[in-house]
């Protein structure tokens, strides 16, 4: 009987306030003949998610959607009433952005609206414009902490909330998280970076968009990620999606056909290979790491569709080991890591750094040679690898959209003399000399203060997240 109610009331909850909890970016790239969608699903990086398959039915049309799940297990079952966007089978999409509050437009000829309106609206409509004359008949009084984006394969789209709707101006358009109402802008690198890469392209394919989602996309170890992306050929109603980041493993979904297998559902992680970090990390824990590396090894042969053998993963959790002290088995792993990757530049960056840490100058310094010989100018071969006399030398390649970035750290009495990059074909660069030893740093980038994308060595969590670096 209690979870009977319980199940009522999340329902209710659920029916009456949509939990919309995501910074996302999305874009729209209209060609004139190609119409795509992109969009970066960005939240804590546990968080999980279902797509949803429901085909034509009565007037209905057939449509899927994405949701959280995360409530938990119990009520798995019932997050159908909050989806996040959706498509349906006419090629129109939806999606939200979280903003600021806004006020809500209340009009007394019309009906006040709590419950979400994107299950109705792929039900019902084909197009953008038929979906606003069904959002004109509501006062839409809980959507005033987001922005509802709505695009058809016409290429035309529109933004909606509580309180405006704004229509189409141009062919191509991105949106992030801040009131785009009365064309109001703000410095955000995301957004920033994908209306340039949409107004200096000419013609879009599935490698333009896959660009601009990779630019825009956050990434650990920030607290938000882009846990999943999706490039939507809104005339094709295909969906090529991507998860955590990996740009290079894809699954393709056709809609059509989709819906063709009845109503059913699918956990998005149950999309992709499972990461194999975690199985050598229990290894490792349990074994040892001879055993770890073992149990990778034979992972190797036999399970090369079942698990992410990339090795990015592996990487990362290398260096966490190399925070924690656990150096030599590090270097044991990096090392059999080299003989599967040998052209990898990260793993001869990260071994460089073990060896170093290990005391080991000469194995680092060959490491290090190595990573640059490959990418002269990899950032993170650069940052650890060409350090002279406690000078450190940055040339990120990321946050390209943003209108300023500087560093700043305990070395600069943090935002009191933080130091300007330069940017430099889309390059950020700039030199700071630090005490030797561990140091911890972050980028200023326009209003924001973010941890290195790049580099995965980092401390704490939340706003008191930090990069680190140690210099020699």
């Amino acid at each position: 009987m209690v979870l009977k109610i319980s199940k009522v009331l999340l329902m209710a909850i659920l029916l009456t306030n949509a939990l919309i909890t995501n910074a996302c970016t999305i874009f729209m790239a209209n060609d004139g003949q190609n119409v795509w969608v992109g969009n970066n699903e960005d939240e804590i990086f546990t968080t999980k998610y279902r797509m949803w398959y429901y085909p034509a039915k009565n007037e209905n049309f057939g449509y899927m959607i994405w949701t959280e799940l995360s409530i938990g297990k119990l009520f798995y079952g019932l997050m159908y009433q909050n989806p996040q966007g959706g498509l349906n089978e006419y090629g129109l999409f939806m999606d939200y952005t979280v903003i600021d509050e806004v006020p809500v437009t209340e009009d007394k000829s019309r009906t006040d609206r709590k419950k979400q309106v994107v299950t109705d609206i792929l039900r019902k409509c084909r197009t953008v414009d038929e979906a606003l004359n069904y959002i004109h008949k509501y006062n839409l009084v809980k959507l005033n902490k987001a922005q509802l984006f709505i695009g058809d394969a016409s290429g035309d789209y529109a933004t909606v909330t509580g309180g405006y709707i704004v229509r189409k101006t141009n062919s191509n358009f991105a949106l992030t998280n801040y009131n785009i109402n009365n064309g109001h802008k703000e410095a955000c690198y995301r957004r920033d970076v994908a209306t340039s890469y949409l107004s200096s392209t000419k013609t879009f394919q599935l490698d333009d968009i896959k660009n601009i989602l990779q630019k825009s996309a956050q990434k650990q170890p920030q607290t938000l990620i882009t846990n999943f992306s999706m490039a939507v050929d809104l005339k094709n109603g295909t969906i090529h999606l991507y998860y955590k980041n990996d740009f290079t493993t894809e699954k393709i979904i056709n809609l059509k056909e989709e819906l063709q297998s009845g109503k059913h559902h699918k956990d998005l992680v149950d999309y992709f290979p499972k990461d194999v970090s975690n199985l050598v990390e229990k290894k490792f824990e349990t074994n040892g790491i001879n055993e770890a590396i073992k149990t990778y090894k034979e992972l190797r042969k036999s399970s090369t569709v079942q698990y992410n053998l990339k090795n990015n993963s592996v990487i990362n959790l290398a260096i966490k080991w190399i925070d924690k002290g656990n150096v030599k088995e590090v270097i044991s792993l990096l090392e059999m890591l080299k003989e599967f990757d040998p052209n990898k530049t990260e793993i001869y960056t990260w071994l460089g750094v073990a060896y170093r840490k290990d005391s080991n100058l000469n194995e680092s310094s060959k490491n290090f040679a190595k990573a640059l010989e490959q990418q002269p100018n990899d950032y993170l071969a650069t940052l650890w690898g060409k350090q002279e006399n406690q000078k450190v030398i940055f040339k990120l390649n990321d946050f390209e959209g943003a209108e300023q970035v500087s560093l700043m750290g305990d070395f600069t009495q943090w935002k009191k003399n933080a130091i300007k990059m330069t940017k430099q074909n889309g390059v950020w660069t700039c030199e700071a000399v630090m005490p030797k030893g561990e140091n911890t740093y972050k980028f200023r980038v326009n209003n924001d203060n973010l941890t290195d994308k790049i580099n995965m060595m980092y401390v704490g969590t939340g706003p008191d997240m930090y990069s680190k670096i140690y210099v020699w």
